[in-house]
């Protein structure tokens, strides 16, 4: 495990204030999730592919899933077809997937497919994950491969892990369990080895950091007040991109039940993106989606891959560019790409 850090969570900025600009290399932009986090990885990665080189997706499924089968309602295919279904033949529907992700792209509702072309990709499944569970991952791949990433360009590794993310650290939960705060100790970083995947050539991980946590004001970039996204979120930002260097974007996405209102720093902060981001000039941002109990329903804190931040919409719009939660994720990569304030 890395040595006791320079700056260590409760440096966190605070009160959180505006996102700061810092001329970021938005065209190098990459994504990457978990459960739920993986899901909108998805439809962030392929609503807006003109931006991204490439996606981590863990313990999720492929893009506009939750349409699978015409017969089922979203929220059916979501926490059915899209998690554990029952046989290979009710999980989702790939080809039928496919077929409206190219209608989306052919009428600008999403960037054209040809940026996928030379993109890297990294899929994990556990194999002692009932939540989301392989088959359905293998779907992901499929559905990927069909929209033009080569398969030569996809690292899918399979592993004995429950529903988390994984690291290198024996405080956490044990490799095979799927518990709170759904994040494992397996012996690997795999922040570390989504990021390789996607940028390869990255220097090993930095002991110390050189710049604290920044907590920001997320609320800043909402537009609808069904987003369930909380109105602060994090970024960590190395002093060499605070200082001239243009860096690349990052954006992680946590998983249901594991936003900051719900485990504090654990996410953001101790899963090993920002020691790599501080050895190979990357910016990580960290959005923010919190529970909600009234209107939007999303008493988990998930990221919406079903609908549920357009209520009493009978076609709503979690999928594309002008998504709700899409867009507001849109606009943070966009001021952090902005020339420096």
């Amino acid at each position: 495990m890395l040595s006791l850090l320079a700056f260590t969570p409760a440096h966190a900025q605070s009160p959180a204030g505006k996102l700061p600009a810092y001329g970021a290399a938005i065209q190098q932009t990459s994504v990457s999730g978990l459960s739920s986090g993986a899901f909108m990885t998805s439809q962030l990665y392929v609503a807006f592919s003109d931006i991204m080189v490439g996606a981590g997706i863990v313990a999720g499924g492929p893009y506009l899933c939750a349409k699978s089968w015409a017969g089922n309602s979203l929220m059916e295919n979501a926490t059915t077809t899209c998690m554990n279904p029952l046989t290979a033949r009710s999980g989702p529907n790939t080809p039928a997937l496919v077929e409206k992700t190219n209608w989306l792209a052919e009428y600008g509702y999403i960037a054209p497919l040809s940026n996928l072309k030379d993109d890297r990709i990294y899929l994990y499944s556990g194999a002692s994950d009932r939540t989301v569970t392989t088959t359905v991952v293998n779907q992901t791949k499929a559905f990927f491969q069909s929209v033009g990433v080569p398969e030569a360009s996809i690292k899918y590794e399979k592993g004995k892990a429950g529903h988390a993310l994984l690291t290198n650290n024996s405080t956490d939960t044990s490799c095979p369990l799927t518990k709170p705060p759904f994040i494992n100790d397996c012996d690997f970083e795999q922040s570390g080895t989504i990021l390789k995947q996607i940028y390869p050539g990255l220097k090993p991980p930095a002991e110390q950091l050189s710049s604290p946590i920044i907590a920001f004001d997320q609320s800043e970039f909402l537009d609808s007040p069904y987003t369930s996204m909380s109105d602060t979120a994090y970024a960590y930002v190395p002093a060499a991109c605070r200082n001239g260097t243009s860096c690349r974007i990052h954006v992680v996405l946590h998983g249901c039940k594991q936003g900051a209102q719900v485990i504090g720093d654990k996410y953001y902060a101790q899963t090993g993106y920002n020691q790599l981001a501080e050895a190979n000039d990357l910016i990580i941002l960290y959005p923010q989606v919190q529970p909600s109990t009234s209107t939007p329903l999303n008493p988990q804190g998930c990221w919406d891959f079903w609908g549920y931040s357009s209520p009493n919409n009978p076609t709503p719009d979690y999928f594309t560019r002008n998504a709700p939660q899409l867009r507001a994720i849109h606009k943070m990569i966009v001021r952090l790409s902005e020339p420096r304030t």
